[in-house]
């Protein structure tokens, strides 16, 4: 055991002979102690003796010699001497005796006791210096072995902040710091080393956990550093190594260097997402990483290495053993080749590469690659297709200056021959050859501008040229540099733009020519609500300053402005928000301002594709003047038309009374009820009665007009047969055609059935009408009326051989009071058509009138089968 495990340094030497002295000094205190003692207790006993001695009488010769030498007497004696005393004194003496008798015994113990713990303590100081002179000469020994073996210690005592340094590193010393400088590992060891002893003696004075580490220092050298505690105290010691120590150190420091670089070789493929493993020299699987493992689904590597599950197939293996030994020598062979992947079949690129002693491979997924690479192949056989079909030519230089690619336009753009191009030639020549077919501008100098114009390859930036060609085309050319160092080229053929440009500001100009010719305010006002465009007449309109308009206000400033002229607040808040309102559909605003001078203007906004709108101001006034003279007329007109149909009103309820008085009359004279009538009586009373039956049906027809004007007229609907509708009409007018000698021919479809209307306005329709073609055909003529049934409705067509209605008569036949003479009749009162119209179209029916002038006339009217479904029909129609 080395002397330091025992003694740390002389110091400690020194504090043990303290230690002895001390205890030696220690033990002399005693003695003193002990003597004092004695000689209390000797007094003690000589004061009780004399006592005694006074009260016994008779014994004054033995107190004088207990009091001489009391230590002397022996035990027995002084117990002789005492007991004759026992009879003499009292109770207080005996107990002072007793008390005497008790100290003396401790005395004479403490003496012994003294004697023999003298004794001893001679004997162990005298065996500390012998021991003092071993260790000193042990401690000697050890530091002379210490400094013969090359070796440092660094000793820490406790919780000791400096530790102490022991022994030399002798010839090696100067690699290394002297003092405290040699704590700071990371000077002179290698980072990784450093950190490892720093973390080793941390531990070591922590939980006093050995160690023993080979480290490199700076300089190449393998140092010894060991970890021991003893006692409170921790122990590093260092150590230089050299001959067969170094190179066994050496070689453990590499083996150890080379396992922690395969451990994390190991580690980093395990964490790699692709499979890879390893064969020995036989063709088996030695190892495989955990992507491997996951691919095949084994449980653990041992398990996969004891079945030789493999992760490619026969065939991939055959394919890769096959180009191992094609005789082509390859150390690396790449195969793409499908594997199944967790029973998912996936496309995997295998790289197989030999080692020494066996192969080593890996297999990268590249199915998304392969399935990118497929869509990009398409995206391109696309983009191709899509980039011939373009009309800008289109052409791809490499950085080579070599044609990689064209469209068709390109090449009938500038008539290059499709072969010449699919030779990849360079610009240049392209260039020439497109300069041969005049597809490029005059230029002076050919070759300078060529180099300007291939200055592209070195820019970073796309670059615009525009070319006018001899043809007459202007192209943009656009050069744009590639990433790869080529240059993409667009051609944009702008003739038609600029041939458009030209033409869209020559129609600016015209237009702002014809708005300042313009005799209505126009005014533009944008997206955002500021004037665009105005023209002088909006300006004169408002009597605005013409430098006030220049400065592009707002919607609300020109509103303000024009509140002195019209303060319409309505007006112009509906303005307003056409013009800057967010409404999801612009509506165009139209209305009309009365000014504060008299005058009116008629505005309206209408929104435009762009987001603006347009506002227009015209100035009405006269046609506002002209309006109001001609409604208050036509107020009067009609006035005097109200007046009219109320003054026939009245006149028709006043002529009924009479006329029936009149009829009721000439009945009872027909009927010869008050005495006989002569011939010419009874003619005359005959025309009484057919006078009195015409005015009758006059005012009858005027009462229906009346009627039918205030919308009243109600139709009593109900089943009609048309053909007794027509027989009944025609019973009515028997006398007429028999005294006029016309034939009445009435011809009827087979399947005319009935249909819904009021029977009596029905014949009475049918009644004016034939009324009517009696009323214009000659005697002896003919008339004929036609019923058909059609799919929705009746219809009825009047047929004379009259004289027809002449052109200037056909807008007004069917207008009140409006008759003409024919020829040999006299004139009607005119509303019988008029009549007949209104009943028609009360059924929600129709008439018309087909007539030339000595050609006859037809009227036609037809009455739909149901008036009230046709009536249903056209309100879902208009809805």
């Amino acid at each position: 055991m080395p002397i330091n495990g025992l003694f740390g340094n002389k110091s400690n030497n020194r504090r043990l002979n303290s230690s002895i002295t001390f205890s030696n000094r220690e033990g002399g205190s005693y003695a003193c102690i002990r003597i004092a003692l004695l000689g209390m207790i000797g007094f003690t006993s000589t004061s009780i003796m004399v006592q005694a001695q006074e009260a016994l009488t008779g014994q004054n010769a033995t107190s004088q010699v207990i009091q001489s030498d009391p230590a002397a007497l022996p035990l027995e004696s002084s117990a002789a001497l005492l007991a004759p005393l026992t009879h003499a004194v009292t109770a207080t003496e005996l107990l002072v005796l007793v008390l005497f008798s008790a100290i003396l015994l401790f005395a004479i113990g403490a003496g012994a006791a003294f004697i023999s713990e003298r004794r001893r303590n001679r004997d162990n100081l005298r065996a500390a210096h012998e021991a003092i002179t071993t260790i000193q000469s042990r401690l000697d020994q050890s530091e002379s072995l210490l400094n013969a073996l090359d070796q440092l210690m660094i000793i820490w005592n406790g919780a000791q902040r400096d530790p102490d340094f022991r022994g030399n590193l002798g010839s090696n010393a100067h690699l290394f710091p002297q003092g405290m400088s040699i704590l700071a590992f990371g000077n002179w060891l290698h980072p990784e080393c450093a950190q490892d002893v720093e973390f080793a003696i941390e531990q070591l004075r922590m939980t006093g956990q050995r160690f023993i580490l080979t480290v490199e220092s700076l300089d190449n050298a393998l140092v010894e550093i060991s970890g021991r505690t003893s006692g409170a105290r921790a122990i590093v010691q260092l150590r230089m190594l050299d001959g067969a120590e170094y190179d066994r150190a050496r070689l453990d420091h590499e083996a150890a260097r080379q396992a922690s670089e395969l451990a994390r070789l190991k580690h980093l493929l395990d964490a790699l997402p692709m499979p890879i493993w390893s064969r020995d020299e036989d063709g088996h699987l030695s190892w495989m990483n955990d992507a491997y493992l996951k691919a095949i689904e084994a449980d653990n590597l041992d398990q996969a290495l004891r079945n030789q599950t493999e992760l490619l197939d026969q065939r991939g293996r055959e394919a890769v053993q096959h180009a191992h030994g094609d005789g082509s020598n390859l150390d690396s062979i790449t195969h793409r080749m499908p594997v199944i992947v967790a029973g998912k079949r996936q496309i995997f690129e295998v790289t197989d590469v030999t080692a020494h002693t066996g192969t080593v491979g890996i297999a990268i997924d590249v199915s998304q690659v392969e399935a990118t690479e497929k869509a990009l192949e398409r995206t391109q056989a696309f983009h191709t297709s899509t980039m011939d079909q373009l009309t800008t030519p289109v052409a791809i230089f490499d950085s080579n200056q070599n044609l990689h690619y064209y469209n068709a336009a390109y090449s009938q753009q500038f008539k290059l021959d499709p072969v010449f191009l699919d030779g990849n030639p360079s610009e240049s020549a392209v260039l020439d050859r497109m300069r041969v077919n005049r597809s490029l501008p005059e230029q002076a100098d050919f070759h300078g501008w060529k180099l300007d114009f291939l200055s592209s390859y070195r820019n970073v930036d796309p670059t615009e040229h525009w070319w006018h060609l001899p043809d007459g085309q202007s192209l943009r050319v656009v050069a744009t540099p590639n990433p790869d160092g080529g240059v993409t080229y667009l051609f944009d053929n702008v003739t038609e733009q600029l041939e458009l440009e030209k033409r869209y500001n020559s129609l600016i100009r015209i237009q702002q020519e014809t708005l300042d010719h313009l005799n209505d305010g126009v005014v533009v006002f944008g997206s955002g609500g500021r004037l665009r465009v105005s023209n002088p007449a909006f300006a004169k309109a408002w009597n605005f300053p013409t430098d006030r308009l220049e400065e592009t206000p707002h919607i609300a400033a020109v509103l303000e402005w024009c509140r002195h002229k019209c303060n319409d607040e309505a007006a112009w808040n509906e303005l307003k928000r056409s013009i800057v309102g967010l409404e999801d559909k612009r509506m165009s605003v139209q209305g009309q301002l009365e000014c504060n001078d008299g005058t009116f203007l008629d505005y309206a906004s209408i929104p435009l594709p762009d987001g603006a709108t347009m506002v227009t101001f015209v100035d009405v006034t006269d046609s506002v003047t002209a309006e109001r003279n001609l409604q208050e007329r036509n107020e009067a007109l009609l006035a005097a038309d109200q007046l009219k149909n109320t003054f026939v009103q009245h006149v028709s309820y006043e002529l009924r009374s009479p006329l029936n008085s009149i009829s009721g009359f000439t009945e009872l004279l027909q009927g010869e009820a008050f005495g006989t009538l002569n011939e010419k009586q009874r003619e005359y009373v005959d025309h009484i009665m057919t006078s009195s039956s015409s005015l009758r049906a006059i005012v009858n027809d005027i009462l229906d007009l009346a009627t039918i004007d205030a919308g009243i007229m109600q139709l009593e609907l109900e089943q009609i047969d048309p053909v007794e509708s027509i027989r009944a009409a025609a019973e009515g007018l028997q006398d007429r055609l028999a005294e006029k000698d016309i034939h009445l021919d009435i011809s009827v479809a087979e399947n005319m059935g009935q249909f819904v209307g009021d029977e009596k306005r029905v014949r009475q329709v049918l009644f004016n009408l034939i009324s009517n073609a009696i009323a214009v055909s000659e005697d002896h003529g003919e008339i004929s009326v036609h019923a058909d049934r059609l799919s929705d409705s009746i219809t009825f067509a009047i047929r004379d051989h009259g004289c027809g209605i002449p052109e200037d008569y056909k807008d007004t036949v069917f207008d009140r009071f409006e008759s003409r003479n024919t020829a040999g009749n006299r004139r009607g009162v005119g509303l019988g058509l008029s009549i007949v119209k209104s009943f028609v179209e009360l059924h929600g029916g129709s008439i018309q009138v087909d007539s030339r002038e000595g050609g006859g006339t037809i009227v036609s009217c037809s009455f739909p089968i149901d008036p009230q479904l046709t009536r249903v029909d056209e309100t879902a129609a208009a809805e």
